[in-house]
């Protein structure tokens, strides 16, 4: 954990040797224009003052305009004090409330790599117009510099020579930050980065078995209830459609649950489902040769659960908060399903399976009977869904589905909060006619048009209790990038772990 002190801007010999600013076009004029008589000087204007003006020289040889992706690097010449000062421009006033928590994060990350660079344990952050006595903003600020400083290194069999990373930061401005809240931004980070581990292991590891030991851990770190159904529960419980999935697999299925409970009784319970899909091959109708490497990650809906489920066991809900995660492999063994079998589900309801590369939804399926059966209030599940849904949003959104108008205001609150995009897409009941079977109550797939709408239609089949609210994201788009974006790592990204985590504090 990364360690926050306070202290007023004053006196660069006390600073850490790496200062990192937050500056805006109003203090970029203060540098390089004369102050009014009277005028009050920004914290940046007093910093460069006791520089003897070096920020306001590097400012105008380098032309920094405080743009929103504008960073410069300002060389001190001292030997002491703030040697490294890091100016990071901030979005204009008319950003949006999504842009402005990203700005944060921003910040944090360009604070963890000024520290690598210069291999600096403690770096300093003057806030300027920053204000981290907000909740939202000190959350979001703890954020970009755990998520800044990950690295997925575990494979190398040549490990870089290992230095000490960034342990503190100062907060230098009048006011005290909001130190709860920072807490807060690194567990719910901290959480994010487990569900970036397992996104980005190699499915030989990362098996079911490997996902009920990373649950059966929380569970024992933060005192949860546990329970772990194997195959012969499945097979008692009727899960066949979790089960259909399996077949083809030499890995045994599971259906992991986990409970969170407040410290006071709750009547409201929460319901977390992650698709847990650790490889897929597309089954029997079996996937391109091409770009299956990337199907380890079909299970990224079950990390962001497990991720959201430490970080929540440690921030204390006031509602009680379940996990259910249904993991499986999607083979092509000798024993695997066909297309045209049926299973039957949890609830009962029978299903046509026309492609068994459509396994997501089947799974998830008996996880939703489950969840809805324990008596759950509100079910929201995760899972990289459908192809369909990165045609039709791309890699940066998820579809959210919901005929519950507040859940959806809610979760796009959440996920603004996180700097996460949802995309509110429509439950188009015209298009249920698409998953009718003539052979069984239902069908996996309802064609290649509206893949996404499909898709969610078919999960709301498993959620028939009217007094449930459910909601779905479909992430298959944003589940994993192949570039940096900042805070945002190549691989795995965590996806969805702090949306839940505001979701759940929210409610």
């Amino acid at each position: 954990m990364i360690t926050f002190t306070h202290k007023a801007p004053k006196g660069i010999e006390s600073m850490p040797s790496v200062v990192v600013a937050s500056v805006t076009v109003a203090d970029c004029k203060h540098l390089t224009e004369k102050l009014k008589k009277g005028g009050k000087k920004s914290e940046l204007s007093a910093l460069d003052q006791e520089l003897s003006g070096a920020i306001a020289a590097a400012v105008r040889r380098e032309g920094f305009k405080a743009g929103a992706k504008e960073t410069l690097t300002v060389q001190t010449n001292r030997k002491s004090g703030a040697e490294i000062v890091v100016l990071v421009g901030s979005p204009a006033e008319a950003a949006s409330a999504l842009e402005s928590t990203d700005y944060l994060r921003k910040l944090g990350n360009v604070a963890v790599a000024m520290a690598k660079r210069y291999h600096a344990e403690k770096v300093g952050f003057l806030a300027g117009a920053v204000d981290l006595k907000s909740a939202p903003s000190a959350r979001a600020f703890a954020e970009g510099i755990v998520l800044g400083g990950y690295s997925f290194t575990q494979y190398k069999s040549k490990k870089s020579e290992q230095k000490k990373g960034l342990s503190s930061v100062v907060v230098l401005s009048p006011q005290a930050p909001n130190m709860a809240a920072l807490h807060e931004g690194q567990v719910a980070a901290r959480g994010t980065l487990l569900a970036r581990d397992l996104v980005n292991m190699p499915p030989c590891d990362c098996t079911p078995g490997y996902l009920v030991k990373t649950a059966e851990r929380i569970a024992k770190e933060h005192k949860l209830k546990i329970d772990v159904f194997d195959k012969q529960d499945l097979k008692k419980m009727g899960a066949n459609s979790l089960l259909a999935v399996s077949y083809g697999s030499d890995q045994p299925p599971y259906l992991i649950r986990m409970t969170l409970k407040p410290k006071k009784k709750s009547s409201k319970v929460i319901a977390l489902v992650g698709k847990g899909i650790t490889f897929d091959s597309g089954g029997l109708s079996i996937k391109p040769a091409s770009g299956m490497e990337d199907m380890k990650i079909d299970m990224a809906g079950a990390a962001a659960v497990l991720g959201a489920m430490q970080a929540l066991s440690e921030l204390n809900p006031k509602v009680e908060v379940r996990a259910y995660i249904p993991t499986t492999e999607n083979m092509t063994g000798g024993s695997a399903t066909r297309p045209g079998d049926v299973a039957k589900a949890m609830s009962g309801k029978t299903i046509e399976i026309l492609n068994t590369d459509a396994e997501g939804r089947l799974i998830l399926a008996d996880a939703l009977c489950l969840a809805e059966k324990d008596g759950c209030d509100v079910i929201v599940d995760l899972a990289t869904l459908t192809g369909a849904c990165m045609v039709a949003l791309g890699n940066d959104y998820a579809g959210l589905f919901s005929d519950d108008d507040k859940l959806v205001a809610a979760l796009l609150e959440a996920a603004t909060e996180a700097g996460e995009r949802l995309w509110r897409l429509p439950l188009a009941k015209e298009y249920k006619k698409l998953i009718e079977s003539s052979v069984a109550d239902i069908k996996n797939t309802g064609g290649r048009y509206g893949g996404a709408i499909t898709a969610a239609l078919f999960l709301q089949e498993f959620v028939t209790n009217k007094k449930t609210r459910w909601a779905h994201l479909d992430i298959a788009g944003p589940a994993a990038t192949e570039s940096e974006q900042g805070y945002i790592k190549r691989g795995g990204v965590g996806f969805g772990v702090r949306t839940l985590v505001n979701l759940v504090r929210g409610m």
